[in-house]
């Protein structure tokens, strides 16, 4: 093999290996940002019921009281 071809041979596979770090990453960072809207989500409901609770508290002591 001449060092043209083998510098060839050599870029693409480097070019090969990127693209394949590439979709990994992006795949990863899909699965990130999932999980983050999933958190924000939990975390919105959550509160919600807290100010759900801290409402019939309230409610409960103006009868009770």
């Amino acid at each position: 093999m001449d060092k043209d071809r083998v510098t060839e041979k050599v870029d693409d596979a480097v070019s090969r290996a990127k693209q394949q770090v590439e979709e990994w990453f992006d795949e990863t960072k899909a699965k990130i940002e999932d999980a983050a809207h999933k958190l924000k989500s939990e975390a919105e409901h959550a509160l919600d019921k807290a100010q759900q609770a801290a409402h019939d508290a309230k409610d409960k002591l103006k009868t009770d009281g």
